[in-house]
């Protein structure tokens, strides 16, 4: 399976993840602990290339079970 980087994209859902590390103010995710476990979870070729969005880090710390049987 090949992943495509696109840095607009969360790597899970593929829904636009609101990442502003190119702009001038600081982006979203530094206000957010991202468990280490899901940030593993990140496929290697898309790792510190595309941002995971807050849904999915939501619904992975509702619930990593269901989160990892369904992504």
């Amino acid at each position: 399976m090949q992943n495509t980087v696109n840095q607009k994209s969360c790597p899970f859902c593929k829904g636009i993840n609101s990442c502003m590390v190119n702009d001038k103010n600081p982006c979203w995710c530094n206000e957010v602990d991202i468990p280490a476990e899901l940030n593993a979870m990140v496929p290697t070729s898309l790792q510190r290339k595309s941002c995971i969005c807050l849904a999915c880090i939501n619904l992975f710390n509702e619930n990593p079970a269901y989160f990892k049987e369904n992504h």
